[in-house]
């Protein structure tokens, strides 16, 4: 036998049963029976335009499976306003997926690749999910049929170009976004803003009702209230949230208070969307360019009022530390001298205590002030030996102080003028501060008059040119940064001073009642020595120690 040549021979024991021919979706099945169709219909927006479509789809793929005798409507599951890169949100969608798991029908009809899926990845493991429980898709636009053996090549291909599609789409709309903001149009919903409404031609304007709100949040604050006290204040009085929800959180009062809206300016991009399949938005952490918009809605609270405000913040959470900066702690507004003392001998917190004494045999509580370490508070922790000292004691010693620096002044304010002279600026660097507000400010008009101009993405020489002026813009914002800082301690230094003076001025006697409210005002923390020696280091940069030993 020549084994080169092939045989068309059959072994006479083997009988050959040919396939039966796949029939096709528009024939009437063998059995007699018709076959159930389903249909699925999606657009990706709420907008007029789309919503006609979405009508459409619907009333179109109802009446074009009832008029195929050999199809039975099973139903049409459509997805109203919602994207194709992912199927987390779509109802209908999923809905037909599981119905198709269970049988319910054979057949899924839509419109195109693009309508069932943007994403390769859900697209094709869909795909191939509904062709193992025997569910054909067919997509009209491309005329594929996915129990097809030769679909899934064209299917794939076709996928990727909705997908590429879809990434296209999403960057052309970021990139529009970015321009406008770049041109001072900025997007600020009002409908869960508190303090804000818009009128019917669209313009932002105050709600007056509201607007006491957020200016008493921002008082609270500053007279030395935390947040969870405001926020529990707030329940209290009755007061509704921007959602119209009687609960209020420590974070959501936090929110109002760092939010630059409410100065009248809007940082807008605080969060990008990274991933255009996911959709998931973050934190902009330096991912995309962020832009700065003054003067673009009314303003509830002054810029003034509003930095202080960012300034308390900041020292609250640099007094969550010890001076050293070391230990932290939790910030709490219940007591004056809440997080204002500090340990001078281990650095931990001083915290308030309530002690029992015998005075003349009876039993006598008093409250006092104690290092965590020495108290026994914090195991973790050991060798403090500080005492404890009474907090009336200390009410009655700071009185006395205010009253004998009010004997002096000059010296007080001599003293303070030379450490505030330490932070102030020289006149050359006065001058350079100057200089780069209208650098910097030359370059922002550049940047806005090329994002007006220019109209394409793919402009190298643009691309090229807008990194420049962004890089130089951030290294002058850089400089201009750290001599502002100087500038700004030095004016709060002053402020302070001003404040100070004025409170001495309230103290009439040196055995006048404590007050709390001149103690948080003038007051930056406080340190606590052996022998009941405590240093009070003021706003205005001046230090005192007292002492505050108990006579018996």
């Amino acid at each position: 036998m020549n084994y080169g040549q092939r045989t068309n021979s059959v072994n006479p024991r083997v009988r050959v049963i040919p396939a039966r021919e796949r029939i096709s979706w528009n024939s009437e099945n063998r059995d007699g029976q018709k076959l159930k169709v389903a249909a699925y219909a999606r657009v990706s927006t709420l907008e007029e335009h789309q919503n006609s479509s979405y009508d459409l789809q619907v009333s179109y793929y109802t009446e074009y499976i009832q008029k195929n005798p050999a199809w039975e409507l099973y139903k049409v599951y459509a997805d109203e306003g919602v994207t194709g890169t992912n199927t987390i949100h779509r109802i209908g969608f999923n809905q037909m997926i599981e119905d198709a798991k269970t049988g319910r029908f054979r057949m899924i009809i839509t419109k195109s690749i693009s309508r069932f899926a943007r994403n390769t990845l859900d697209c094709i493991s869909t795909v191939r999910m509904l062709k193992d429980k025997g569910v054909g898709v067919y997509f009209e636009k491309e005329n594929i049929d996915t129990l097809d053996s030769k679909s899934e090549l064209l299917l794939t291909i076709l996928s990727s170009l909705a997908q590429e599609e879809s990434r296209s789409i999403s960057e052309n709309t970021r990139w529009g976004i970015q321009k406008r903001f770049s041109q001072g149009k900025i997007h600020c919903p009002t409908t869960f803003f508190l303090g804000y409404d818009t009128d019917e031609s669209g313009e932002i304007v105050v709600n007056e009702e509201e607007a006491v709100v957020v200016k008493g949040i921002f008082s609270k604050f500053l007279s030395g209230k935390g947040c969870s006290v405001i926020a529990r204040e707030l329940m209290e009085d009755g007061m509704l949230t921007a959602r119209g929800n009687s609960k209020w959180t420590s974070d959501s009062v936090h929110k109002i208070l760092t939010n630059e809206k409410y100065m009248g300016h809007c940082l807008a991009q605080k969060t990008v969307t990274l991933d255009f399949i996911s959709h998931r938005r973050v934190k902009n952490r330096d991912h995309q360019p962020q832009y700065l918009v003054k003067n673009s809605l009314p303003a509830i609270i002054s810029e003034e009022d509003w930095h202080e405000v960012q300034q308390e913040l900041k020292r609250r959470k640099n007094l969550l530390h010890n001076p050293e900066g070391k230990y932290r702690m939790n910030y709490s507004g219940r007591s004056v001298f809440s997080n204002k003392l500090s340990c001078g001998e281990c650095g931990r917190p001083v915290t308030r205590r309530r002690l029992t004494t015998k005075k003349q045999r009876k039993k006598v509580n008093f409250t006092a002030w104690q290092c965590r370490v020495s108290s026994g508070r914090d195991p973790g922790f050991k060798d403090c030996r500080n005492q404890y000292i009474w907090e009336e004691e200390l009410e009655k010693s700071f009185v006395e102080l205010l009253y004998e620096m009010k004997q002096d002044k000059v010296a007080i304010v001599t003293e303070a003028e030379q450490i505030i002279g330490e932070h102030a600026l020289t006149e050359v660097e006065e001058a350079r501060l100057n200089e780069l507000d209208q650098q910097i400010e030359n370059v922002a008009n550049q940047i806005s008059d090329m994002a007006i101009r220019e109209s394409t993405t793919n402009d190298p020489v643009y691309d090229a040119t807008m990194r420049h002026l962004v890089y130089e813009q951030e290294i002058l914002q850089m400089e201009r940064d750290e001599l502002n800082n100087n500038q700004q301690d030095s004016i709060y230094l002053r402020n302070r001073l001003k404040e100070f003076l004025k409170c001495l001025d309230a103290v009439m006697a040196p055995n006048i009642e404590f007050a709390p409210d001149i103690f948080h005002s003038t007051v930056e923390r406080g340190t606590v020595y052996r022998n009941h020696q405590v240093e009070l280091t003021f706003k205005c940069g001046i230090k005192r120690r007292i002492s505050v030993k108990r006579l018996k």
